[in-house]
Order: structure tokens, then sequence, then C-alpha cells
């Protein structure tokens, strides 16, 4: 006799762990995969940008590929992807590690092509230029503390 209510019992075969909910689990999950995205996106367009550099190029090619790739593409990269970090709140408090990451990775952008190049034509080593470390950080910093900001006033 069906009277139309629900069962208390799960279907068979199907077992609910106590307090467990499968639809916050799938959430979580997917905040963790869409708090990725950003960072694979910066990877992508860095990567890029070192393959370009090897790949395309020809001594007098230097300079427009500085303005385009270290001076406007990567820096708008990445201060983009700081604020969509920033505004999505991706990993709480640590998310300022990454403005740390931002910086080291505009620093090994100059020196993974300019810097390898001339060691390789002199024979010589160079060290990094440090200082770009704090200027990529700089900018992830204010696209971080934009979104960031803007979070909380929507709040």
């Amino acid at each position: 006799m069906d009277t139309g209510r629900k069962s208390k019992h799960p279907e068979p075969g199907y077992l609910k762990c106590p307090g467990e909910n499968t639809d916050m689990n799938t959430t979580k999950s997917g905040n963790k995969l869409s708090g990725l995205l950003p960072v694979f996106t910066y990877l992508a367009v860095w990567a890029a940008a070192l393959i370009s550099f090897w790949v395309f190029k020809s001594g007098s090619d230097a300079m427009g590929y500085s303005v385009v790739y270290l001076w406007i593409l990567l820096p708008i990269t990445t201060f983009f992807t700081s604020f969509v970090i920033g505004i999505n709140n991706y990993w709480g408090r640590k998310k300022w590690i990454s403005v740390a990451a931002y910086g080291v990775m505009y620093m090994l952008a100059g020196y993974a092509t300019f810097s390898v190049a001339n060691m390789i034509t002199f024979n010589k080593i160079n060290m990094p230029e440090f200082i770009m470390i704090p200027i990529g950080a700089a900018i992830s910093a204010a696209g971080m503390g934009l979104g960031t900001g803007i979070r909380i006033i929507r709040k």
C-alpha cells in the first residue's frame, strides 16, 4: 500500500555515513579545482612567454619581447589572477603566500630568458636580479588586495 510518503531508509546499496553531506563534498572539491585555475592560467602564460622567447626569437625582437611579455602580459596576468584569488578568497589566509610565489616567477621569467641567453653567449654565470621579486610581488599584492577589498565590501 503506497501512502505517498518517502521512506526514511536510503535506497538499497547506498550507505550514508553519519554527518556526511555529499553535496558539500562535491562543492569543496569544486572549490579546490577552481582555486587552482588562476594558478594554471598564470603558469600557461608564463610558459608561453618563455617558449616564445626561445622558439621565435631573433636579435632584433628583444625589445619587443620585453615590452610585450615582461612589461605588459605577465604583469597583467599576475594582477588579474591575483585579483581572482583575492575576490574568491581561495585558500583563505594562505592566499597571501602566493604573492611571494608570483614575485619569484616574475623574476624567473627574466632570468630564464635574457640572463640565460647572455650566459650562453658569453659563457659566464649571471646572478638572478632579485630586485624583480618585490616588483612582481607588488603587482600581485595590488591585485589580491583589490580583490579581497571588493569581496569584503560586498559582504
